[in-house]
């Protein structure tokens, strides 16, 4: 098989209360809002580092009632453990429930918490390097 270099466009989550989770991913998370087109349905994109987050209202919205890791999930990576802190203190402030997975074998910290609409985000800080790691031992780096 031809091996592409392909690379992560978007995430695209749906929401059932678009207002609420612009609120959640732009205030909470404190990502930045960017300009969508202009969709024959709601929505709204944020960007998440060199990638983007499409809110979209048109899909399923079954989701799980409490955070858990091994549920689909979209995660974020914080740069410190410090900013980690800050931002669950903030979100228990704003009422959301954080679980966090106690000696993670992948992250130096992994936190999961539903966004508004229960879909499913981890918060994590990584080990140094481990993107980079683990695509050279896998070989989907090269």
């Amino acid at each position: 098989m031809k091996s592409r270099h392909l690379q992560f466009d978007h995430a695209s989550v749906s929401v059932n209360d678009l207002t609420a989770a612009v609120q959640f991913y732009g205030r909470t998370l404190g990502l930045e809002q960017i300009k969508r087109p202009d969709f024959a349905f709601p929505g709204a994109w944020f960007r998440a580092g060199h990638t983007a987050i499409h809110l979209t209202t048109g899909g399923s919205v079954d989701r799980i009632n409490k955070p858990l890791p091994g549920e689909p999930h979209l995660a974020l990576a914080l740069p410190t453990e410090h900013d980690l802190d800050e931002l669950v203190e903030e979100l228990r402030t704003d009422g959301f429930p954080v679980y966090e997975l106690e000696h993670s074998p992948a992250a130096l910290r992994q936190v999961f918490v539903l966004d508004p609409s229960g879909n499913e985000i981890e918060l994590c800080v990584n080990f140094q390097g481990s993107l980079d790691d683990n695509l050279a031992n896998t070989g989907a780096g090269s």
